[in-house]
């Protein structure tokens, strides 16, 4: 190992550098939040995001989070949860025993058999600057930072904050054939790569036999 430029004995400068190198490691990491495809899944309390736009939760702490994973149940308050226990914004509550429907614009409908409907509140999405800029919180949660930018408040079915689809969730927005062929020419490549030094190791080890 030397740097260029360096005195050698006979006090000349060399020109010549050899250096170590560091191996690979993970320069940057990036979230694509380009919206998935959407499956029917039959549970009244589910929904998915068509477009942009993300879930805004309240943590226990008070925090405001945000996710596109729309799959929530009810707690013993009627209230709408995530898995992890993270209200859905908005203060909506489900009355026990009511058919829920959500409609495209963000309305939770509740209907009591024997009643009429009733509109029980109207769900708000946000939107960010730079997605790619929010810190993951695990379990498809996200909170802002400074890259991402202030959360731009809006209703579902107005431009750019996605509609609201029921009884349906968002599936992954990744290419398995595309990302299993990626991963097949990686393969390849490293195979070769190795072919390549296993031949240059022979070839030297049959000049060094040489007599």
């Amino acid at each position: 190992v030397r740097t260029g430029g360096a005195e050698t004995a006979g006090g000349t400068r060399r020109n010549d550098t050899v250096e170590m190198g560091h191996g690979t490691r993970t320069a940057n990491l990036t979230r694509d939040f380009r919206p998935g495809g959407v499956i029917q899944t039959g549970v009244e309390t589910d929904m998915a995001i068509d477009g942009r736009g993300f879930f805004i939760l309240e943590t226990a702490e008070g925090e405001e989070v945000y996710t596109r994973n729309g799959h929530f149940g009810l707690d013993d308050q009627g209230n709408l949860i995530t898995s992890q226990g993270h209200l859905l914004a908005g203060g909506i509550q489900v009355p026990e025993g009511s058919a829920l429907t959500i409609n495209e614009d963000g309305i939770l409908i509740g209907q009591v058999a024997g009643e009429e409907e009733q509109q029980l509140g109207q769900l708000e999405t946000v939107r960010f600057t730079n997605p790619s800029g929010l810190e993951g919180l695990g379990s498809g949660i996200y909170r802002k930072t400074p890259a991402s930018g202030e959360p731009s408040r809006g209703t579902p079915g107005t431009e750019g904050y996605g509609r609201t689809l029921g009884q349906m969730l968002e599936t992954s927005n990744v290419d398995v054939a595309e990302e299993l062929i990626a991963m097949i020419m990686a393969q390849r490549s490293y195979e070769l790569t190795s072919k390549a030094i296993s031949t240059a190791d022979e070839m030297l080890q049959v000049t060094n036999n040489l007599k």
